[in-house]
């Protein structure tokens, strides 16, 4: 994809996201209603006067918020962010975050292997001894209180982002403490959101992918105007970027995603693949290479070195229930490619002539499904007959049975992924250009005519 389509890319996607943000001064009401839940096992403290954008005194410092001041707060615009204005007794603390990290680090050989440093303290250690200061604690909290093992996820970021920076970082201690702190508040921006879209499994709308996505934005913007938050907002803002373009919110490539926004990132993506369970060294072996370019050699050869590294099995998956499950998924990852296939020259007529937005969409659309076609081929796997796929499955034992599973795993999600950002950055065009979209993802997803 040339730079220019990366460009109006970044801009589409950028655009779509940031419409109907908060603006200054509001308070958003899911969050508040997060805190106000929160308030129900801490104490959520006034810190400093809350104070209205019009000079009202709204609470006074060292008073409690509960659910009798959320329509208040509601009310009114604020003068300074409400989270810097607060924080929570007894929340989230350093020997707390210690703990699960070192939990973490013994269950994930992975993890283990990759915080390993004979020179340096222990990281879990580290991390425990990192200062957050009153408001980046209590978003922790308010965040760490949501269900589904929020805090576990927001540790093993920190983890190996602090990992990987001791690695390709060597003494650079204070960028070390600041990937670990963006590590654990990496996700504050989900709080922001509607939480029926947060929900996991189900299919995700278009509309709900665009609040999804928003979430970088959102926690760059609260972090932004927070003491000690403001050096951590870039590297949030970040942490679901790719190297090759292909991440969000602003689709960066090449020196705009430097290193230590790629460990942020890389961390965040390792650590999603761990909370999946499954394979975590077998599955990130496969999408490195399903997918290449997308964080720097440097990182995957680090990831790789401390993969080489782990003892003990990868995997906690029951092999036959994965077989059953996949044999269906492997049909269906052919019957796409076979489609696919069949739409590559209509798909390359339609970006002729095309305005740059719509074609810049069609060449990522082309550009993914020819890397996923070439990856599923160079498995070994034939995918112009689908029989054949479930035949190859059922015939390969051990190791390579695994790596197959993952493959067509990484493989579905890819494609969901592809179609969410269609329709994502589609959502900004014209009525004609967003039903050629459609059309197009109906033709390779469902085999309808277009």
């Amino acid at each position: 994809m040339s730079r220019q389509g990366l460009c109006v890319r970044g801009a589409i996607v950028t655009a779509t996201i940031v419409h109907g943000l908060e603006e200054a001064g509001d308070v958003n009401p899911h969050y508040m209603d997060h805190l106000v839940a929160t308030a129900g096992d801490f104490e959520v403290e006034v810190i400093e006067d809350i104070v209205s954008g019009n000079g009202i005194k709204l609470l006074a410092k060292g008073a409690r918020v509960d659910a009798g001041t959320r329509e208040r707060l509601l009310d009114h615009k604020l003068s300074r962010p409400l989270e810097a204005c607060l924080g929570v007794a007894g929340g989230v603390s350093g020997p707390e975050i210690q703990a699960q990290a070192e939990a973490l680090l013994e269950q994930h050989a992975l993890l283990h292997a990759l915080a390993g440093h004979d020179r340096a303290q222990p990281v879990a250690q580290s991390l425990g001894k990192l200062k957050l200061g009153g408001p980046l604690q209590s978003l922790l909290t308010v965040y760490a209180s949501q269900p589904g093992g929020r805090l576990a996820h927001a540790v093993g970021v920190a983890l190996i982002a602090m990992s990987l920076g001791r690695r390709l970082l060597p003494g650079d201690i204070e960028m070390h403490r600041r990937l670990g702190t963006a590590g654990l508040v990496h996700d504050v921006g989900e709080l922001y959101i509607e939480p029926v879209v947060m929900e996991r499994g189900g299919t995700v709308e278009a509309e709900q992918w665009r609040q999804i996505v928003s979430h970088p934005v959102v926690g760059h913007r609260v972090l932004s105007g927070l003491q000690g938050g403001a050096v951590l907002a870039d590297l949030v803002l970040s942490h679901h970027e790719r190297l090759d373009g292909f991440g969000y919110p602003r689709g960066l490539s090449g020196r705009e995603f430097a290193l230590p926004a790629q460990m942020l990132a890389a961390a965040e993506w390792l650590m999603g693949l761990m909370d999946a369970g499954g394979m975590p060294i077998t599955h990130s072996s496969v999408a490195t290479k399903l997918i290449p370019g997308e964080f720097s050699d440097a990182l995957i050869d680090t990831l790789r070195q401390a993969a080489r590294g782990c003892e003990g099995p990868d995997h906690v998956l029951d092999p036959d229930r994965g077989l059953a499950d996949a044999l269906p998924r492997a049909l269906r990852v052919s019957e796409l490619l076979a489609r696919f296939r069949s739409s590559r020259v209509q798909l390359r007529e339609r970006a002729v002539g095309a305005s740059p937005e719509l074609r810049s969409l069609l060449d990522l659309c082309l550009q993914r499904m020819l890397q996923l076609q070439s990856a599923f081929s160079s498995a070994g796997l034939d995918a112009s007959h689908p029989q054949t796929v479930v035949k190859q499955l059922v015939a390969e034992e051990g190791a390579v049975q695994l790596e197959v599973l993952a493959l067509l795993r990484e493989f579905h999600w890819r494609m969901r992924q592809l179609e969410r950002e269609l329709r994502l950055r589609s959502a900004s065009l014209g009525e004609a250009d967003r039903r050629m979209v459609a059309d197009l993802i109906a033709a390779v997803k469902d085999g309808a005519k277009s």
